[in-house]
This record gives C-alpha cells, structure tokens and sequence, in this order.
C-alpha cells in the first residue's frame, strides 16, 4: 500500500513507472520492448534503458492529454485506445470505475481485443525500441504486456511479478497525472479514499487476464487469432523479443 505520509515528494520531471520489459525474464531480449506512465514534455532524458524509443504505442484515449505528444518528433506514435472511451484508473480516479477484473476482461472484447492483437503484431514487426504507455502505465499496458509475455512463452510467475513491480511508483505516477490534468497532487487523504486497486497492482487482477487467456481454446495463442491475429506473428514476436 502507497504511504504518501512517509515518503519524498515525487520528481515530477520524469518517468515513474518506466522499466524495460526484459526484466521480467532473463529469457527476454532487452531494448526491445519498454513499459511506462505518459511521457511528459520536459521529462528528463531515462539513462537506464534504450532511449528514445522508435515505436510508441499509445493505449489512453484521445481526450485524455490535450497536449502535443512529446515524442512525436523521434518516434512513429500510434493511437491504440484499448478502452474506447471507458472509465480508466489513475486518469479518471475521482469517478467510479469498473473492479479491474471486470475492465481487464473489457480490453480483451471488441474493440479493445482489436488494439491489443494490434499492439502485438506492432511489438513484433516495428522498429525498436518500443515504448507500450497509457496513463499510469499499470492497467492497459499491463494488458498488453502481459499478452505479449504470455505469447512470448514467459511464464506466469513473472508476468505476474513484472505487472506487481508498478506498485510502488503510483504516489508519484498519480501525482505526474494530476499535473497534466491541471488538478492537485492527491495527499494522503486523497490516496485513502480510493479504492485500493486503483492505487495499487494487485496480482490477482493480471492473473485473471492470464486465466482468460488460458482458457481459450489454443491458450493465448488461440485467443490471438481468434482476434484477428495473423499467423507467423506469435513466431516474429518469439524471435524479436525471447534471446537465444
């Protein structure tokens, strides 16, 4: 649980919940493939991961920066709102918002299912690095994530545990949102009245994304064509991001 009471101010000038995702297992390919809240303009240059990124793949809705992106000049951007317009997390806090099991499952329905197999032929086939993003970097692009991991044939355990590690930075990950918004810093009064999920990573949320993806016939690669998925993806996903 977020402690806003004990801890620094949050650097507000930089990514909060930026990682390369080949730390989630040494099986993974590093420079390949980043995760992260919304960049910011004026957001210090990252020094610990393959910066700047190539490929951007953009999961907010258009409505929720009213601000020139900040990585267009050095990156090929493309707009996947896997949400089409539902209630998010860090984004939308104030308002009610769907259990993250049942927003999870929305993403993999309709619309959304279609960015998402989007997303993945994107990782797979487009110039590296790539950097997934949404808000907070927690809820759609621990979707996608976890759907490339899972296709990438890394195991559950640490799709989990990758997904878990965004915990810690949400202070400073909500506190980022609430600039750009224009709004307060939330204060810890604030961060105690929403719903803990919204202000945490629980494992159990990604792990019914995973159970979803299991239990469609074929698993998740039946899942992936199923949506629309073109066969000899999974492979080109396998040979760009799974080392050796």
């Amino acid at each position: 649980m977020i402690d806003p009471a004990h801890s620094a101010p949050p650097a507000l000038d930089r990514l909060a919940n930026l990682r390369d995702v080949a730390t989630a297992s040494p099986r993974l390919r590093p420079g390949v493939l980043l995760r992260s809240d919304a960049p910011r303009a004026g957001d210090v240059v990252p020094r610990d991961v393959a910066w700047p990124p190539r490929t951007v793949l953009d999961l907010r809705d258009p409505g929720e920066s009213r601000d020139p992106y900040p990585l267009a000049g050095t990156a090929h951007v493309v707009p996947l709102p896997v949400l089409d317009g539902a209630a998010t997390g860090a984004a939308s806090a104030p308002a009610p918002v769907p259990g993250l099991g049942v927003l999870y499952r929305q993403m993999l329905e309709g619309v959304g299912a279609g960015h998402l197999v989007d997303g993945v032929r994107l990782v797979a086939t487009a110039d590296a690095p790539t950097l997934v993003h949404c808000t907070a970097g927690k809820d759609r692009t621990g979707v996608l994530v976890a759907l490339v991991l899972a296709l990438a044939g890394v195991d559950r355990a640490a799709i989990v545990a990758d997904y878990e590690r965004t915990g810690p930075h949400m202070r400073e990950v909500l506190a980022r949102a609430s600039v750009t918004a224009q709004l307060p810093a939330p204060d810890a009064h604030v961060l105690a009245a929403l719903p803990p999920e919204l202000v945490t990573a629980p494992g159990w949320a990604i792990a019914s994304v995973l159970d979803l993806l299991d239990d469609h016939d074929g698993g998740p690669e039946g899942w992936f064509a199923a949506h629309g998925g073109a066969a000899g993806t999974v492979d080109a996903l396998r040979d760009r991001l799974v080392a050796g």
